[in-house]
């Protein structure tokens, strides 16, 4: 089983956990873990992190990403916002 490394600003389904079936957006990564938020329950100031091995990528959003890598401001709203409009099932 090969373990995937999303990128800042993918959308990932948490594949294992109490949230698992969960759509987040890749906020910053690490070594080992992506620190995810999806605007509602894990917000930007309490990100979920999560193991590489327990997400899958399903796509990317190239607009959140390119405002995290610049650091500029991004809201819940906006992240809601993304997860919402996918027409993802």
């Amino acid at each position: 089983m090969s373990i995937e490394r999303p990128e800042v600003g993918d959308i990932v389904k948490s594949t294992k956990g109490r949230d698992e079936g969960t759509l987040y957006i890749v906020y910053m990564t690490s070594e080992d873990y992506a620190f995810c938020v999806n605007g509602k329950n894990r917000s930007m100031s309490n990100p979920k992190k999560k193991k590489f091995k327990h997400i899958s990528s399903l796509q990317i959003s190239d607009e959140l990403a390119k405002k995290f890598k610049e650091h500029q401001k991004v809201l819940d709203s906006d992240i809601r916002k993304t997860i919402d409009n996918l027409n993802i099932v």
